[in-house]
């Protein structure tokens, strides 16, 4: 049996906007967010899913509920999705981040595999943590299709690990957008495949982002190390089989 996910990023909150640290902090998503979130509805109900886990954050949530649709599809929440807890960052721009821990946002954009945030999680606290919630849905899903509706940072640690990409690199992926959508193949074995990573086309161009976004960070230009093309073909994963 094949099972398909389909992953999908919550839309914009106020904090995305801003460039502050939102890891844990449980904000609503905004306007523009509620706008991107509802693009998803059209396309997403192609899908004939059977359920839907989520985040249980208010920005992941008011996004699935527009992966359903007006669907009778159960939406269940899942703690192991949840973004990293920035600890004393969360609700800080990068500005006032080096003023308070001088050299701290420089390990964040450039050696994250070093950095604990004070009082917070590190990057493989949130990988394994994320890796386990997802191993577990698919195997007591084996066969369907599921909608995943996580966050930037929590899904990329996942696909990293996937694919063993050290997590010093994990800002050279492909990055998602708000509510771009990637999608899995998964088979019984532990095989599996991203079909698409990072999509988008269901945005309208004032919804996209014109810049690639870390948070404290905007950057035009970005160029991924790894992409669908490098990462392209079946691999194996044990425990998705086990």
């Amino acid at each position: 049996m094949v099972t398909e996910i389909y992953l999908v990023r919550h839309g914009e909150t106020d904090n995305n906007v801003a460039h502050r640290f939102i890891g844990s902090t449980d904000k609503p998503l905004n306007a523009r967010g509620k706008r991107q979130a509802a693009s998803l509805k059209e396309p997403m109900s192609k899908v004939p899913f059977d359920v839907i886990y989520s985040s249980p954050y208010q920005r992941t949530m008011q996004t699935a509920e527009q992966v359903r649709g007006d669907r009778d599809i159960a939406i269940i929440p899942e703690r192991g999705l949840c973004e990293i807890h920035c600890g004393r960052w969360e609700d800080l721009n990068r500005e006032e981040i080096e003023a308070l821990w001088p050299g701290m946002i420089d390990l964040w954009q450039n050696e994250p595999d070093r950095l604990r945030m004070p009082d917070g999680e590190t990057f493989l606290q949130v990988q394994e943590r994320g890796v386990e919630a997802f191993c577990r849905i698919v195997r007591e899903n084996r066969g369907k299709k599921l909608g995943i509706v996580s966050h930037m940072l929590t899904i990329q640690l996942i696909i990293a690990k996937l694919y063993d990409i050290p997590i010093k690199d994990v800002w050279n992926m492909t990055r998602l957008e708000n509510t771009c959508v990637s999608k899995m193949k998964i088979w019984d074995n532990g095989d599996f495949e991203i079909v698409e990573w990072g999509k988008n086309d269901h945005l309208p161009a004032e919804l996209r982002n014109d810049a690639v976004r870390i948070a404290g960070f905007v950057q035009k230009g970005f160029k991924p190390l790894y992409d669908t093309d490098s990462l392209r073909g079946v691999r194996r994963f044990a425990a998705f089989a086990g």
